[in-house]
């Protein structure tokens, strides 16, 4: 195994019903970063599934109290499970001692996307040499700035590579900077707010759509009135301390009830083609 890896606690979580050891595991400190906090869900048994890496925005895992995640990613572990997928959460935020860095201007955040992408290089790493995880079905799923890191991981110009990707989902990324990337991925689905005012859609579209002329295996939605975060049941509002949108002012956010649920059964038949169904065997 590439790290040795730590078992700090098991916390249980409970969502929809559902109760669900979560484990959490470090990877050890480098130059680069101190140690990276990994919440580690497993289905609960001794078979090889495919497995989710699942990328969190610039708000980070938790809500302010600093140690219960935020509704949408025990959501996401429920949906993912029920599909057959182990989930891997990196903590990218909480492990350098940050909570949010939504209000900060890009150039001045002290983690960056390339730390987070050298983040994900090493869970991914940790991910391929855990016993029960298929590591030829992996998928990378982000959402805003988780997004951003998953698009310029699959980046096929960027250096060190990383490893051969199943799937990649990308919730409302920033594609500004990454016009000229190639995706080194088998599938991508992309989901984007058609009045995303804090990463507006016309960058993603227009990279989204060069791929598929050049044969690529992409599929891109576009939902019309829906702002960014519109995966959630959160009333939308208005949010004057963001400074990297469209308008200088602020930006939306919240949720968008049809988007959400057109959105919710895309992952699922995307990732169910890329990854298996649950209790499938894989080729």
């Amino acid at each position: 195994m590439r790290h040795t890896t730590a078992l700090l606690l098991a916390a249980c979580l409970a969502f929809a019903g559902l109760a669900q050891a979560m484990e959490v595991a470090t990877l050890p400190a480098t130059l680069r970063r101190p140690a990276l906090t990994l919440h580690w869900a497993p289905l609960d048994d001794d078979r090889p599934h495919p497995a989710v890496v699942a990328l969190h925005g610039c708000g980070g895992l938790y809500k302010r109290d600093g140690h219960t995640l935020e509704a949408r990613y025990p959501n996401y572990v429920e949906r993912l499970h029920a599909l057959g997928y182990h989930v891997l959460l990196p903590d990218s935020f909480g492990s350098r001692g940050l909570a949010s860095v939504c209000t900060q201007r890009y150039g001045t955040r002290s983690v960056d996307i390339a730390d987070r992408r050298a983040d994900v290089l090493e869970s991914l790493a940790w991910l391929r040499a855990q016993p029960r995880v298929d590591a030829g079905h992996i998928a990378l799923m982000g959402w805003s700035n988780g997004a951003t890191t998953a698009l310029s991981t699959m980046n096929a110009h960027q250096q060190p590579p990383a490893p051969p990707l199943a799937a990649v989902v990308l919730f409302y990324p920033g594609c500004g900077r990454e016009q000229a990337a190639d995706p080194a991925a088998k599938a991508v689905l992309m989901q984007l707010g058609g009045a995303d005012d804090w990463t507006p859609p016309e960058p993603c579209e227009r990279l989204a759509r060069r791929w598929q002329a050049a044969g690529h295996d992409v599929v891109l939605d576009v939902y019309a009135g829906a702002y960014h975060g519109f995966d959630s049941d959160s009333a939308v509002r208005f949010r004057s301390d963001v400074p990297n949108g469209r308008n200088a002012a602020g930006v939306h956010l919240g949720g968008n009830s049809e988007a959400y649920g057109a959105s919710r059964a895309r992952l699922a038949e995307f990732l169910t083609r890329h990854l298996g169904a649950a209790g499938q065997s894989h080729p």
